[in-house]
């Protein structure tokens, strides 16, 4: 499968490394908003193809499908436009910067019956089954804590006056979008959608949030998520049931699950029937899972994915969209956009 990049960040050398791991894709083609941008990554990893613009690299034949990695504000109509041209997608987190634009991206790719992938990297982890499996062995669940937080490296940018992408609020980025989002989809993933949400988030004079606390609400357990751009944490996330506790060292990764029973020994788990397997068979690289999942859902004629289906991504971003509403962080592109108090 010949994928074309579309952005060059550093999540977009994180794709090329998960990408060295997958023998069916082979990136040919890539492009930048600085097309200087597209030639320097072309020269690292050898790729012949360097284009201006998307639009440009969609029509040069020289590409089956795409990734893209660009602001979050551009998601909706980069996607929408390949969608159109039949080009299966591969689009980084979040899918789209609101519930409304998710919803018409997944009708469109419907309606022309191509692919379309949310690059969440954890709602494809192998490990999030093995949780789910857990759940049961640690009894009736009464608390869940889900933390992420990171200094940005961007953020002395923007304490001497810069004006740096992190924390755009046209571009529709922040601590929510950026970090929360996987302790949100996470849970979503994990416990269905929350009966009641409350989030509140402390803003930056760019209308964007730094860091911000949500409480989901389900039926005898809450979730509580802390997710932060500005400051850094060694807190483990963790589920507490009444016969024992699951910890997650890294939300966005499930790399490792730690599961501990109120009395006895405890143990990482992974997934296997034993329990016990080589980290290194299932986590070569973070995005080595999604991206086969990518190719078997293109090869077979998948619209929606089968580890991740278009009903929970329709879920996790109605929450994330209600989340970031509440917190005040709102975009250009949500008029009309409604959340529940």
């Amino acid at each position: 499968m010949k994928i074309g990049v579309v952005g060059t960040n550093f999540v977009s050398d994180m794709f090329m490394t998960g990408a060295s791991f997958v023998s069916e894709i082979e990136v040919t083609s890539v492009c930048s908003g600085k097309y200087e941008n597209a030639v320097k990554f072309a020269e690292k990893y050898g790729i012949n193809n360097k284009y201006h613009n998307y639009i440009e690299m969609l029509e040069s034949d020289t590409i089956d499908a795409v990734y893209l990695a660009t602001p979050n504000s551009t998601h909706y109509q980069m996607t929408v436009e390949c969608l159109k041209r039949k080009f299966p997608v591969f689009c980084e987190k979040p899918l789209a910067s609101n519930y409304q634009q998710v919803k018409e991206m997944i009708e469109v790719a419907k309606e022309n019956n191509v692919h379309l992938h949310d690059g969440t990297v954890p709602l494809y982890s192998p490990n999030l089954k093995v949780i789910k499996e857990y759940l049961n062995k640690i009894g009736r669940i009464r608390k869940a804590i889900f933390i992420f937080g990171k200094y940005s490296s961007r953020y002395d940018a923007y304490l001497n006056g810069e004006n740096p992408t992190t924390f755009r609020r046209d571009l529709c980025n922040g601590s929510i979008m950026d970090l929360g989002v996987y302790a949100i989809a996470d849970a979503v993933a994990l416990f269905g959608k929350p009966e009641k949400i409350y989030a509140t988030a402390q803003l930056l004079d760019t209308g964007v949030d730094c860091a911000g606390t949500i409480i989901f609400s389900y039926p005898n357990f809450e979730v509580v998520i802390l997710h932060s751009k500005v400051t850094d944490t060694k807190l483990v996330s963790e589920i507490q049931g009444e016969k024992g506790n699951l910890y997650i060292p890294m939300l966005s990764k499930l790399e490792k699950i730690y599961y501990q029973p109120r009395e006895g020994s405890g143990k990482v788990i992974y997934n296997d029937n034993e329990g016990m397997i080589s980290v290194g068979q299932d986590y070569d690289h973070q995005f080595a899972n999604q991206l086969r999942d990518f190719v078997y859902c293109c090869k077979n004629g998948l619209v929606e994915s089968e580890v991740n289906p278009f009903s929970q991504i329709l879920d996790i971003h109605e929450v994330l969209t209600e989340c970031r509403l509440q917190s005040k962080v709102v975009f250009d592109c949500d008029k009309g956009v409604k959340y529940e108090k």
